[in-house]
């Protein structure tokens, strides 16, 4: 029983140790996404939020309120490189607020408070694209 044991734990110690061994290199920060890829993210989790409506899925809803809200969150890495800043600060503040509603809303199994939520989420990308393509 014993010797099982020790095999067992040189084992996983080889298995960590190897494991350990191929992630040296991968401390460094992981590249940003690009602005494309970040987008589309979100969009994703958009057409998620979506189906969970179509479906009354809450708990899809409510997972993919809360992924929007934080890559909105992790979207100031954007804020030097827009033109009056403060304009696309308030038009993410508005996201933030629309997604946790939304979220809420699934929380409370509201299907037409989740639906008027998700409609103004929309609403608000639409305003902070048209505000990003428009030459300043």
């Amino acid at each position: 029983m014993k010797l099982r044991s020790y095999r067992g734990l040189c084992t996983s110690l080889a298995v960590l140790g190897l494991a350990a061994i191929g992630t040296v290199g991968s401390f460094a920060e992981p590249p940003k996404p690009t602005r494309a890829e970040f987008m589309r993210q979100k969009l994703e989790f958009s057409k998620k939020v979506l189906e969970g409506l179509t479906l009354e899925d809450y708990d899809a809803i409510a997972k993919n309120a809360r992924a929007l809200k934080l890559l909105s969150e992790a979207a100031e890495w954007e804020v030097p490189t827009i033109p009056n800043a403060n304009e696309y600060i308030a038009l993410t503040t508005e996201f933030q607020k629309a997604a946790d509603d939304l979220r809420m809303k699934a929380k409370e199994k509201n299907i037409d408070g989740a639906t008027l939520a998700y409609l103004r989420l929309t609403m608000n990308c639409v305003s902070c694209h048209r505000f990003v393509r428009t030459p300043k």
